[in-house]
């Protein structure tokens, strides 16, 4: 009795989908250990289809979470199995952000909040001003991000989730930079939210969750 070999799966075969999927992934084989540098990758991917309205905030969001969980190139494959790769020139790294503009506030009020996507950097510059960065609802592009906060005169007041990181490393010049909610953050899960610049009469304030410290409170 002769036995017939199985058929290679073909082009539209789940296994064919699958290496098709793992093919936004360097060399990619699904049972390897993701590296950091392949997270991003795919974070990139994940940032343009949010910028370009492919994915919703919190679609966005989910998948984001799921990314840097991920240990294996099989299980960031999947995040991107339905969305295309970034345009020419936009494939490795983070794709370029709406929100990314540098936010000056001079002799004035300003404040980003809301469901933005967080570039990976941030330059707040508040001249005998007030700026308010809210990142409480903000949808997270990637693990980490930098906010460079420079006040001459003015205030700055970053207001950060109950679970990130802060880190400041900032300086001050006859100026001040607090933390009044807490150096700890709740639990080890959340961003990584990284802060520098130089306050010079001036003060940069971090907050955490929904403590709001009005305007009028600004000491």
């Amino acid at each position: 009795m002769s036995s017939t070999a199985a058929p290679e799966p073909g082009p539209g075969s789940d296994s064919g989908a699958q290496r098709a999927r793992l093919t936004k992934l360097p060399g990619a084989a699904p049972d390897l250990r993701a590296s950091d540098e392949e997270r991003d990758h795919v974070a990139g991917i994940l940032a343009d289809a949010l910028a370009t309205g492919r994915l919703a905030p919190d679609e966005h969001a989910e998948r984001l979470e799921a990314v840097y969980a991920a240990r294996t190139r099989g299980e960031l494959a999947p995040l991107t199995q339905d969305l295309p790769e970034p345009a020419e020139g936009r494939t490795t790294g983070l794709a370029p952000h709406l929100d990314a503009a540098p936010v000056h506030a001079v002799f004035s009020k300003i404040r980003r909040g809301g469901q933005w996507p967080v570039p990976p950097e941030t330059v707040v510059r508040s001249t005998f001003g007030a700026a308010v960065i809210d990142l409480r609802h903000a949808v997270f592009t990637r693990h980490e991000v930098v906010i460079h906060a420079h006040s001459f005169g003015g205030k700055i007041e970053i207001l950060v989730p109950d679970n990130a990181r802060v880190y400041d490393t900032g300086t001050a010049l006859f100026g001040k930079r607090s933390l009044p909610g807490g150096k700890e953050a709740k639990g080890d899960d959340g961003p990584v939210v990284r802060i520098t610049g130089r306050s010079v009469f001036g003060h940069v304030r971090v907050m955490r969750g929904g403590f709001k410290w009005p305007w009028r409170d600004w000491r």
